[in-house]
């Protein structure tokens, strides 16, 4: 069962109250109202994180090289209808770029995104690394010769018959999709992908249950099914794999990995709370993760306080203070 997050440290008659995994409506009543929402100078912060999962940052933060895994969409910013118009919290925008500043720390964007569009509306810092497609698409974020973000990887191949079979999942799709108010398609590298977030929801539903009986179901499709998404790739790549690969390239004594989807529960699996490594998932559901917070804004109080851990002991100032303090412990 994961743990709360945030709020004072509960009496046990929060914890008697408190529905599992959520954060209590006693504690967050007691919380000063300082959680900044989109737009907000960040950061304002001054929830108290939650003895527990304060506990393991401070433990995570004193292993030697760290990994930080991100998901986007619904952790570092909220989600949106138009996913084009979807962008960071200044709050976490503010933690990914202190974080990547520092010494053997490793911040990598997992996405279900394809790796391009993600680094060209995330505002990453220059040398960031994105792993996107669920992990078919890596690279580096670097800056275009017209000033703006762009990705320098190496693409994805295709045998012939995987670029054949997309091609056919994606004639399908569109055909089934066709004529559904707010359903939309996107062909991504190695995948194509069903959105139906702006659709009526029973209409939504229906043309998600076609799809899955139909162009899903064939032979040579690896099928993920997020929040009002069904992505069929002709690769066979999880977000678990990307932690798994980045974990062992990197070399790194610990990871953190932060999602909300379905997909993010693969990350969860396979990193290892006996080596100080740490899950956490953002929202409501089942989950592997660890702990939990209720939504972005929680997830960027968490890593503004890793910031404050490890700017502390880290960065060439030491411990004095920043005049970008983090949110109140």
């Amino acid at each position: 069962m994961s743990h709360s997050a945030t709020g004072p440290q509960p009496t046990d008659a929060d914890r008697s109250a408190a529905e599992p995994g959520q954060v209590d409506a006693g504690a967050r009543g007691r919380v000063d109202g300082g959680v900044p929402g989109p737009g907000v100078d960040a950061p304002l912060f001054s929830a108290r994180l939650r003895p527990d999962l304060d506990e393991a940052l401070e433990a995570f933060a004193a292993r030697g090289r760290l990994l930080v895994g991100l998901d986007f969409d619904g952790v570092l910013a909220p989600i949106v209808v138009d996913p084009t118009t979807s962008r960071m919290l200044p709050a976490s925008a503010d933690a990914v770029a202190r974080l990547s500043a520092l010494p053997d720390v490793e911040v990598v964007l997992v996405s279900g995104r394809d790796a391009e569009d993600l680094a060209a509306l995330a505002g990453l810092p220059t040398g960031s690394r994105v792993v996107g497609s669920h992990g078919a698409q890596w690279g580096r974020v670097v800056t275009t010769p017209g000033g703006g973000a762009g990705l320098e990887s190496d693409g994805v191949e295709l045998s012939e018959s995987q670029a054949g079979l997309k091609a056919e999942l994606l004639r399908e799709t569109e055909a089934l999709a066709d004529g559904v108010d707010g359903a939309w398609v996107h062909a991504k590298p190695a995948a194509v992908v069903l959105h139906t977030r702006p659709a009526d929801p029973a209409a939504a539903e229906a043309l998600t249950e076609r799809v899955l009986a139909g162009p899903a179901a064939r032979d040579g499709v690896h099928v993920l099914v997020g929040k009002q998404v069904v992505e069929m790739a002709v690769l066979e790549v999880t977000k678990g794999d990307a932690m798994v690969q980045l974990r062992q390239s990197l070399d790194v004594d610990a990871a953190l990995y932060i999602g909300d989807d379905t997909t993010d529960e693969d990350a969860f699996v396979v990193l290892d709370a006996t080596a100080h490594d740490l899950t956490i998932k953002v929202g409501e559901g089942p989950t592997a993760a660890a702990y939990r917070v209720t939504d972005p804004d929680e997830a960027s109080a968490v890593l503004l306080r890793l910031v404050e851990l490890l700017e502390a002991s880290r960065s060439p100032a030491g411990h004095e203070q920043d005049s970008r303090s983090s949110p109140e412990v």
